[in-house]
């Protein structure tokens, strides 16, 4: 007898896929959210360890991420830190990244000034150790103070300016004013007392928010436009 040869039956990628269970692509990796992790990751062992002693590895393990990612995307260690320090936009876990002045249109301009100055005061204490470690970083490293130069003097400073030139043109502000000079006032006067008074001088935060009222005052009467 002869037998007859069965046909072969050509196995669809459908049928394959339903004989192994529903195939499904790599999961996409968030970059976004992978480098935010990373960079609180960078605080929490930065400010634990200290920018030398502290490693890529250490700081995966803490996010819970590949060490190689911290090459990958911020360029390693000191890329890592730069990111902390200019891109505070991404943490979105505190007041960090709020611009400056940041105008309502229920707020005049000492009480805009007043609540600005005291949410940066607020973000210096929330990350008290790790300023420490960044501020000795900015000072030592010339490539770290360069980048933090750079976003003062291209983001921090104009967003200043820009909110200022709201309370300028509502007539708070004298139209003579020198908005960059009183931005940069500002912003110093912040780190003063956000940092130096607050994290290194252990000031009493009764007496910082009494002296960024006293000198919002003081700054306030000095703006006001000249009485005709």
């Amino acid at each position: 007898m002869v037998r007859t040869p069965k046909k072969k039956v050509k196995k669809t990628k459908a049928s394959k896929a339903g004989a192994h269970g529903s195939h499904k692509g790599p999961k996409k990796r968030d970059r976004k959210a992978t480098e935010t992790a990373l960079m609180r990751a960078g605080i929490q062992v930065f400010a634990k360890k200290g920018y030398d002693a502290a490693t890529t590895k250490d700081i995966a393990k803490t996010a819970g991420a590949n060490e190689a990612l911290i090459m990958r995307y911020f360029g390693g260690k000191k890329g890592l830190l730069e990111a902390i320090l200019t891109r505070t936009d991404d943490l979105g876990d505190s007041t960090a990244g709020k611009k400056e002045v940041e105008t309502k249109p229920e707020l005049h301009l000492d009480e805009a000034l007043v609540e600005s100055i005291m949410e940066r005061c607020s973000d210096f204490k929330h990350y008290s150790d790790f300023m420490k470690v960044a501020v000795s970083r900015i000072i030592l490293d010339p490539d770290v103070s360069r980048i933090i130069q750079t976003k003062i003097y291209t983001k921090a400073l104009p967003e200043m300016i820009h909110e200022l030139e709201k309370f300028k043109k509502g007539g708070e502000i004298d139209p003579k004013a020198d908005l960059k000079s009183v931005a940069f006032g500002i912003s110093s006067l912040t780190f003063a007392l956000g940092f130096m008074a607050q994290v290194v001088y252990k000031i009493p935060e009764s007496e910082i928010k009494a002296t960024i009222k006293e000198m919002v005052r003081i700054l306030q009467k000095g703006l006001k436009p000249d009485s005709k």
